[in-house]
């Protein structure tokens, strides 16, 4: 970094990548900023610059520089691994300390306290939080968490067993395991409790034990939220009925006309329901189900949104989803799942698929945004013109 650069981080101000710290911080303060940072997207610590943005610079760096070291290594569990750079500006010098992603999440300071960053700062992390680190460092995936208070009687058998006859064309039966063995080799049940996925998949009722484990829609008039409501919907049950039913409602309020062709009824729909199966079945197969939000679909005139709890997972973007990319599952038993019932294909070729049936219809693009805790598919409506 060079002091033009280190300038530029200082006229920003402090945000979710930079701190600034004088040089009498306390080691704990310092401790607690890298830890933050290792557990979020990294960043920059600057020693010498005052809250407000003033350079009054570092009298010691050297000493300093062995500070920080120590402080990283010895305050931090595991240690944190930075890099410093002395800088000079406004006639002093500062510390330049960057903080990369750690590859031991979660970190704490040597007091066992966990932190992370926010747009302000830093704060202590949640439970839902500290769970979602682990899963991003140790492939500790959500839908394998067990579900407390759960058991095999609050699996709806009947269904499991039909799942497994239709994919794997024999019956439970003939196994010749207990059932109770096949569903832990399934990673369904563990423990003698139902795993999330299990519980989401097959469950009596799932909503019982995961209440944001849902689909909201609502139609709105108008272009904006705050337009009035035509329709709304809360959509529980399992995945595989969840689908099922917003699919139903997304047909009531896309649908333009129906036109009779050799003799067979054929409805038009203002956004081809292949692309918005597709949308949907990765909302609720790859949300972050460690937070307590549902799937929301918001249906405006010109466009339809879905919005799916959740950052990105690590590898993937925007950019590479757009174009295709290896599949990247946040929830491997969902996903596994949702492959056998043939809701989704296991090749990593959805979006791109979503992209050109949209353009097919509407001649525009959708839209991926991605978001601090949600993943957005903005999908434009076909116009329709007057004859």
């Amino acid at each position: 970094m060079d002091k033009s650069q280190l300038l530029d981080l200082i006229s920003k101000g402090e945000d979710s990548y930079t701190e600034f710290k004088e040089e009498s911080v306390h080691s704990d303060d310092i401790a607690a900023s890298i830890v933050a940072f290792a557990n979020a997207e990294g960043g920059y610590l600057i020693i010498g610059v005052t809250d407000d943005g003033q350079t009054v610079g570092v009298k010691e760096p050297d000493k300093m520089m062995q500070r920080i070291d120590s402080i990283a290594y010895q305050n931090c569990a595991p240690p944190v691994s930075v890099f410093q750079e002395k800088i000079m500006a406004d006639g002093n010098v500062a510390l330049a300390v960057k903080i990369a992603t750690g590859g031991e999440r979660p970190y704490r300071t040597n007091r066992g306290v966990y932190y992370i960053r926010t747009s302000s700062g830093r704060r202590q992390a949640s439970r839902e939080e500290l769970l979602r680190l682990y899963q991003a460092s140790l492939d500790i995936f959500p839908d394998e968490a067990l579900v407390p208070k759960s058991s095999i009687k609050d699996l709806d058998l009947t269904f499991f067993e039909k799942f497994f006859e239709d994919y794997y064309q024999h019956p439970v039966e003939e196994e010749d395991i207990p059932i109770d063995r096949l569903l832990q080799n399934m990673k369904v049940l563990e423990e003698q409790r139902a795993t999330r996925g299990g519980i989401l998949l097959f469950g009596r009722k799932p909503q019982e034990f995961i209440p944001y484990a849902r689909i909201s829609a609502v139609r709105f008039e108008g272009n904006a939220i705050g337009e009035k409501i035509i329709d709304m919907k809360d959509i529980e049950g399992k995945i595989p009925d969840q689908i099922e039913h917003i699919i139903s409602f997304l047909k009531i309020h896309t649908r333009i006309s129906a036109e009779i062709k050799e003799f067979k009824r054929e409805e038009q729909y203002e956004v081809p329901l292949e692309a918005l199966r597709e949308v949907v079945v990765n909302a609720v197969a790859h949300r972050d189900y460690t937070l307590r939000s549902q799937v929301r679909i918001f249906i405006f005139d010109d466009r339809i949104e879905v919005s799916s709890p959740g950052k990105l997972p690590n590898t993937l973007t925007p950019e590479n989803m757009r174009y295709g990319t290896v599949p990247v599952w946040r929830n491997p038993l969902i996903s596994s799942a949702l492959v056998k019932m043939k809701f989704m294909s296991q090749i990593g070729s959805g979006i791109p698929r979503v992209f050109r049936l949209v353009k097919e219809a509407s001649r525009q693009e959708p839209k991926l945004i991605a978001l601090e805790n949600e993943f957005k598919v903005v999908i434009p409506k076909k116009v329709v013109r007057s004859q």
